[in-house]
């Protein structure tokens, strides 16, 4: 049964009106955007009664999910997504409202450290049930293995747009530092190349196997054994499969308009590298 809602019609009058025009991903980033606009106000709503704000309560819950560890700014920058900037006034508003405390950090003189205070604290433990409650109700339409996949594939995209770690299990095992699809797409659009999705090749390490399979800074990988690669995740899962059956992952890579086929061994496996 397919859902006509709000974004449905809309795509189905651009196919009317412009069947030129390639509109399907709107069925994803349109919906993520009326979902936003509909389930902020309402999750807000909770918030207000406790006096504070939904940007508020992140912070305190972070504050508590790192308890006992000393949160600088910076850190809670990372944590949250946020710049410096816009996190130093989101802890001043916490502290003004004696919800959190800023010490000296004790391995930075010029540094502070952040706290959630008792009155914080006190705060957090009355409004989380409540707030997780209504994120419950917001969810209601769907059951709970359809809240799992929908939270898994937000997850994977998610993944994709946010900035890569440098201790990545693929920089890591294959020596090699990759970019997501959407990088990959931007960066292959800049230089006139074919927007195709993939793994861009940032960096090679010269001594690890992704060297000694043959690839190269630039490259776009477009599938491993067949299966179409998005984000480093799919690469590590193919890593894992190739583990098991003790042979070889066979990459399929573009290197500007060329195809090539290569195959990759990584170090846990037998050493040495077969020829595509």
């Amino acid at each position: 049964m397919i859902t006509e809602d709000s974004i449905a019609r809309v795509i189905a009058g651009w196919h009317a009106a412009r069947p030129d025009l390639n509109v399907e991903a709107i069925a994803v980033t349109a919906r993520l955007a009326r979902l936003q606009a509909l389930t902020a106000p309402r999750l807000e709503t909770v918030f207000a009664r406790f006096g504070i704000r939904g940007a508020d309560f992140v912070l305190l819950a972070t504050l508590v999910r790192l308890a006992g560890e000393s949160v600088s700014q910076r850190r809670l920058a990372s944590e949250v997504g946020l710049s410096a900037g816009t996190i130093s006034l989101r802890v001043d508003r916490l502290v003004d409202k004696g919800l959190a405390k800023r010490h000296p950090d004790p391995a930075d003189g010029r540094g502070t450290v952040i706290a959630i205070s008792e009155r914080g604290r006190e705060l957090f433990e009355a409004c989380a049930p409540e707030h997780l409650a209504n994120a419950q109700e917001l969810l209601a339409g769907l059951r709970d293995d359809e809240r799992e996949q929908l939270g898994q594939l937000l997850g994977k995209l998610l993944y994709t747009l946010e900035d890569g770690q440098p201790d990545d299990v693929v920089a890591a095992e294959l020596g090699m530092v990759v970019d997501g699809a959407p990088i990959a797409l931007e960066r292959r659009r800049a230089v006139g190349l074919p927007p195709l999705p993939g793994l861009l090749v940032r960096h090679v390490d010269p001594a690890g196997p992704a060297a000694a399979s043959g690839i190269r800074p630039g490259d776009l990988v477009t599938a491993a054994d067949r299966r179409p690669l998005r984000t480093g995740h799919d690469l590590e899962r193919a890593l894992i499969r190739s583990r098991a059956r003790g042979r070889a992952v066979a990459l399929e890579v573009t290197r500007g308009a060329e195809t090539l086929r290569l195959a990759l061994r990584p170090p846990s496996t037998e050493r040495g590298v077969e020829a595509g």
